[in-house]
């Protein structure tokens, strides 16, 4: 399969910035535009044999997203409620955020790409993920929501582990 960045929630120069390491790197950048956020990720990227209709998993991830906020709310000694609400504030914000897709890249490429974005212009991208056999067939938008509720706990977890 051939290298490729699809890029979800680009404004222009940010894209710009992550097209230049993508050139640098010589690898396809896609800016996905929105109309294309529920069609399945490999679709998108190019997947021989993927089609464009998504089958994304069950939609239970909020309850367990909700209980593992309140396990860690806890452990922190904060309200639950009050670590929920704000959960949910910056999932809604999280769901916003830039993210890159990454198809085809090995961990050394994986690591060249996360470097040059680091040493660039783009600095930082909250939201990363990468084309596995599991999630494929997902759309983007269902990716979108599952990395920004995983970078939701990370922070959670984050906090309580400083406290």
């Amino acid at each position: 399969m051939n290298k490729i960045v699809l890029a979800y929630n680009f404004k222009p120069e940010r894209l710009q910035q992550l097209r230049q390491v993508c050139m640098i790197l010589k690898v396809n950048c896609k800016a996905v535009p929105l109309e294309q956020f529920d069609d399945a990720v490999g679709f998108v990227a190019g997947v021989k044999d993927c089609p464009q209709k998504a089958v994304n998993p069950p939609e239970n991830q909020e309850d367990k997203l909700a209980e593992t906020l309140e396990e860690a709310a806890k452990k922190a000694g904060a309200d639950p409620d009050v670590v929920k609400k704000a959960a949910i504030q910056l999932m809604m914000e999280a769901s916003q955020k830039e993210m890159v897709f990454l198809c085809g890249f090995d961990i050394n490429m994986l690591n060249k790409f996360l470097a040059a974005v680091k040493r660039g212009k783009l600095k930082e991208i909250e939201l990363k993920a990468a084309l596995t056999k599991f999630n494929q067939h997902w759309s983007g938008r269902h990716l979108l929501q599952e990395i920004a509720a995983e970078h939701v706990y990370m922070k959670q977890q984050g906090k309580s582990m400083h406290k």
